[in-house]
């Protein structure tokens, strides 16, 4: 009976060893060239049924020779299952050469429907190495956690390691060449840790609720006009018939990917309306909507925004 007793221990113990051994969150990709992951952020979305990482490594050479990261081959899977098809990818790698005792970045994200992944990470079939997501703290959020708000300015995200402010109190609005302009929608980013952290970053749209000026093609050529200009015309009168529609503007401002230990980054945030027009003479400021959209977590609140 102790005889057994003893083995049934030595099982269990080679068993708890096994199953704690830590992964992996390095490969080596050459002789003194290492892959390393650095963060991971797993965002969970139970109304579109999806699941994205966001990831972050680094590859450091420590060689005496320049390294190209056109050798750098991997796939994203479900351990080494190659077959799995993404919904949606994004990779950065900026630097195409590691100079010696240099570190580049790699950084990016890719979605899937959410069916049960068992262990997602980097495969690099050439080395027939995987490093799993699970080999670091993983920092995880869903669609549930993004908050809402009618205030104009205040917190959108926050966990443990990051906070996503909006501020739209400072719009400010011009009009040349027939176009009007939104400036000043600001979206910071702060990292609270003493390391680097990927960023689901916000990709805004906006909508103006204003005057299409290509409905008034026969009464003149507005978009010749200068802002003051346009401000003296009253859309009421002279047989206009002033008619509000709905414009849609192209964003434009700023990609922020990572953020540096403790680093805040404020972001300026514009919209361009093409052939769209303020109509400034009914006095309504509050005429500009703001979707405030990600991949990840999907398209989130929408916020009005006045001018300045």
């Amino acid at each position: 009976m102790k005889r057994f007793l003893s083995l049934f221990v030595a099982f269990f113990m080679v068993i708890s060893l096994f199953g704690c051994a830590e992964k992996n969150s390095s490969v080596e990709l050459k002789k003194n060239v290492t892959f390393q992951l650095s963060d991971v952020m797993i965002i969970t979305n139970d109304e579109s049924n999806s699941i994205y990482y966001y990831y972050m490594a680094t590859i450091t050479n420590d060689s005496k020779k320049t390294y190209s990261t056109n050798n750098v081959s991997y796939k994203i899977t479900d351990n080494k299952d190659e077959d799995i098809k993404p919904i949606d990818q994004h990779e950065s790698m900026p630097i195409l050469s590691v100079m010696p005792e240099q570190t580049a970045y790699v950084y990016g994200y890719v979605g899937f429907p959410n069916n049960n992944q068992e262990d997602m990470g980097f495969y690099f079939k050439d080395q027939d190495e995987f490093i799993s997501f699970n080999s670091i703290d993983v920092r995880k959020a869903t669609n549930h956690d993004i908050l809402d708000s009618e205030k104009q300015v205040y917190t959108f995200y926050e966990d443990d390691a990051l906070q996503i402010l909006v501020n739209g109190k400072d719009c400010t609005s011009e009009f040349s060449n027939g176009t009007t302009t939104i400036n000043n929608f600001k979206i910071t980013y702060k990292n609270k840790t003493d390391r680097q952290i990927v960023v689901p970053y916000l990709e805004p749209q906006a909508t103006l609720r204003g005057i299409l000026l290509t409905d008034y093609k026969d009464k003149g050529d507005f978009s010749k006009m200068s802002e003051e200009e346009l401000k003296k015309v009253d859309f009421s009168k002279k047989d206009l018939a002033p008619k509000t529609e709905e414009i849609g503007g192209q964003a434009f401002g700023y990609v922020v990917e990572y953020l540096d230990p403790e680093q805040e980054i404020e972001c300026n945030v514009g919209f361009t309306f093409k052939n769209g027009a303020i109509n400034y003479k009914s006095n309504d400021k509050n005429c500009i909507d703001v979707n405030l959209i990600s991949s990840a977590f999907g398209v989130t609140n929408t916020m009005t925004v006045s001018y300045q």
